[in-house]
């Protein structure tokens, strides 16, 4: 007996373990489709099966199957195909594959002909709706009373009464309205983003501080497992070497409603951790490992042979002073699912943990590498924690997931930016634009640069539509350290790969090189990170901040519910006009931003480039305060030893102002004002060495300009350009004077002590 390729595709009880509809194999893809399609569709009217996308198709075949309602689900997919894009008539048909799902449950319909007046209100006396229920009316609506009514005026009698048993029959007459306001449900809505925008808005400034902070904390257990590591490398220490180094850990309060109780709390641990490779780890283990693995290790075969690294580390204190994520790593939230050997009180913490974070599984990112080491490593760690229960993890891997977590946050919390637009930010569409800031008594003002992305916002599907987006300074400077990460492990290049298929805009894009991305396959199909994905690194990175509503519900971050926060301090506290707010977001008329007369008006006279300037301020202005809340007040011993050029302004304003470039010495008002951002040949400017490469980035954007300048004949504002490469010339070789003198331990400047620098000092001791 000849089998059908369904059958080939059914055996082991799943559609979906043959067939992979994101292969490429449209033939194949095709095939199956037409084989589950029932022959009186395959002929439709009007309707090219052959368009319909292998995603859909996928749905159809493996979600779909053998429903009683697989026909006229098909029918409105086929409708709808090309009037609407791909990701949407996927989105449209899960919605209305499980509206009726339900109502067969609950009234037991099973054909479009019996979706009577009575079964609905049937349905609507037995369910209790949700919000998500007002969705799927809403498309169940869009198709009954559009697509499908198009489609039907098409057709000839005969043609109609073949496909008339698979139409979908419109919802009885304001029965919907009766049942379920739109208005109430959309302003339901309203009021619950409100509510959590209330609680998040005093906080927003120390959020911004807060993630700065961690990706910095993350940073200097990074250096000190890198020097730990460079250590054993040499073979001249035995494993497992103990090194330690000390932290300041940094918390936002939690009972912090208003922006008077909000306050970044801090104290000071010492760091102490083994480094440990697989080997060791199972040698000094023994009596826990099968016969096979204790073979393997002592003959240093397989994973454990020379050649392969499998660094990790342990850290020997509790869980609540591993930086902000002990309990991640303690209750493995980086599973996605539950791990075996868990005790039962452990299970119950972290079932409670997952439901605060509002997720059901963990918080896993789908590529290696990323929070979690590689799958070998990650499950070896795992199962060496079930069995001692030590806090286990790889620094390597944890930093990266750190530095992409607080990258995106940044943006969301300075920028706005829906998901869609932050899964589009590539290395490709980078743009800048000088602007001068006016300030009152200062007529020149001062030049600034500006960073952009060319993106394509909510609605927009071609090239000529894309708009552009700004970068904050501290966004653009973490961008930069994940292109570079990128590069090192690319042989310096960055990969082109595909938008996720998650991406709604996956369909209007075109392979780039993605920031956000990781551990690319060759033909770049696999690469970029994914929704899900960006949500589980936003929620690491605000891991233990817990929000809950003036009610006391506990609520999670979202993208969505960040660029709703930033709007409103951004329009309230900073007094962004609303116009210039509503131009850099890119709403669009009728979102509830502006109204729709006032913003014909707007987008009519008032010039792009006044917005984008004006949001600009915004985000120098925030970005500064955040990292003025991260500055250390010196103890007084440290006082006595400060540079003579920083005492005399600490001892005035008691503290440091930092800088783009290193600190301000100046007790005097500003010279230039509130702004503080560059000081770029201001005599009152201490250099940071730290920040030589923002230096040199700033030196390369301005020789830009200045040649840009120079071709097209402006010789003026070229020289001023030129001024400024001078004096960043000069600020970058004090910075290599300085590092040289730090070095040969001649200077120590008070500076170092900040919560921004590196680690005093990694001690190793190899004795212990």
């Amino acid at each position: 007996m000849i089998q059908t390729t369904v059958q080939i595709v059914d055996e082991s009880n799943s559609s979906t373990r043959r067939v992979n509809f994101r292969d490429g194999d449209r033939e194949l893809h095709l095939h199956v489709f037409y084989e589950w399609l029932p022959p009186e569709l395959h002929n439709a009217p009007f309707i090219d099966w052959t368009n319909l996308p292998s995603k859909v198709i996928g749905y159809l075949v493996n979600t779909v199957r053998d429903s009683s309602m697989a026909a006229p689900l098909a029918l409105a997919v086929g409708v709808a195909m090309g009037a609407v894009g791909e990701y949407t008539l996927r989105g449209n048909i899960t919605r209305l594959n499980n509206l009726l799902n339900e109502i067969r449950a609950i009234c037991g319909a099973q054909s479009p002909a019996e979706l009577t007046k009575e079964i609905w209100e049937t349905y609507f006396g037995k369910k209790e709706l949700t919000p998500g229920d007002f969705n799927r009316f809403k498309t169940y609506r869009a198709y009954t009373e559009g697509h499908l009514p198009n489609y039907v005026g098409q057709l000839t009698p005969h043609q109609y009464a073949r496909i008339e048993p698979y139409i979908l029959p419109r919802l009885p007459r304001k029965l919907i309205e009766q049942r379920i306001s739109r208005a109430s449900n959309e302003a339901g809505e309203r009021q619950r983003r409100k509510e959590k925008s209330d609680v998040l808005s005093p906080l927003h400034a120390l959020l911004v501080a807060l993630v700065r902070f961690r990706k910095q904390a993350a940073e200097r257990m990074l250096q000190a497992f890198y020097e730990a590591r460079a250590q054993a490398r040499t073979g001249d220490v035995q494993l497992p070497l103990p090194f330690s180094y000390e932290e300041e850990l940094v918390t936002l309060n939690r009972n912090a409603t208003t922006v008077a109780e909000a306050r970044l709390e801090k104290r000071s641990v010492t760091m102490k951790f083994l480094l440990w490779d697989r080997r060791s780890w199972v040698l000094r283990h023994i009596d826990e490992y099968d016969t096979t693995t204790r073979h393997e290790a002592r003959s240093q075969r397989n994973e454990f042979s020379p050649g392969v690294e499998s660094f990790f580390v342990q850290f020997l204190g509790p869980a609540e002073d591993l930086l902000w994520f002990g309990d991640v790593i303690k209750y493995r939230l980086l599973h996605d699912e539950t791990p075996r050997g868990l005790s039962q009180e452990n299970l119950q913490r972290r079932k409670e943990l997952l439901e605060i974070l509002g997720v059901s599984t963990g918080l896993a990112v789908n590529r290696e590498c990323i929070l979690a080491p590689s799958i070998e490593l990650f499950r070896a760690i795992s199962s060496a924690m079930t069995r001692t229960e030590a806090l286990l993890l790889e620094p390597e891997s944890l930093y990266r997931g750190c530095l992409y977590g607080a990258a995106l946050a940044t943006i969301a919390l300075t920028g706005g930016y829906r998901m869609s637009e932050l899964l589009q930010v590539s290395a490709d569409r980078f743009k800048t634009r000088s602007y001068v800031v006016k300030k009152e008594g200062f007529p020149e003002g001062e030049g600034r640069v500006m960073h952009l992305q060319l993106l394509l916002p909510k609605g927009k599907r071609t090239e000529e539509q894309r708009k552009l987006f700004l970068v904050s300074e501290g966004a653009y400077q973490l961008l930069c350290e994940i292109a570079q990460g990128l590069k090192s492990a690319h042989n310096d290049r960055i990969p082109v790969v595909f938008p996720h298929p998650n991406n709604t805009k996956e369909e209007d894009l075109s392979p780039e090189r993605y920031l956000f991305q990781w551990n690319a396959r060759s033909d770049g199909r696999a690469g970029a990170l994914g929704p899900t994905d960006m949500s589980n690194l936003l929620r690491f990175i605000l891991y233990g901040v817990e929000f809950r509503t003036r009610e006391g519900e506990p609520f999670s971050v979202t993208i969505h519910l960040l660029r709703h926060v930033m709007a409103t301090v951004a329009r309230h506290e900073h007094e962004v006009p609303v116009e210039a707010l509503a131009r850099v977001l890119h709403h669009e008329t009728g979102q509830g931003m502006i109204p729709e007369a006032k913003a014909t008006l707007y987008y009519s006279e008032e010039i792009e480039e006044r917005s984008l300037i004006t949001f600009a301020e915004f985000q120098s202005d925030l970005e500064e305060w955040a990292a003025s809340l991260l500055v250390e007040f010196p103890e007084e011993r440290e006082l006595e030893g400060m540079d003579e050029d920083l005492r005399e302004s600490f001892e005035h304003w008691q503290t440091l102002l930092e800088t783009t470039l290193g600190f301000c010495s100046n007790i005097n008002l500003c010279p230039r004002g509130y702004n503080r951002t560059l000081c770029i040949g201001c005599p009152f400017l201490v250099p940071d060495p730290r920040k030589r490469q923002q230096a040199l980035n700033w030196r390369t954007v301005y020789a830009k300009h200045a040649e840009e300048l120079e071709a097209q004949g402006n010789a003026v504002d070229a020289r001023q350009y030129r001024l400024l490469v001078r004096d960043l010339d000069g600020h970058i070789n004090a910075m290599a004077i300085l590092q040289a003198s730090i070095d040969d331990g001649k200077r120590k400047p008070v500076f170092l002590l900040l919560p921004s620098a590196s680690y005093e000092e990694v001690i190793i001791d190899a004795k212990t």
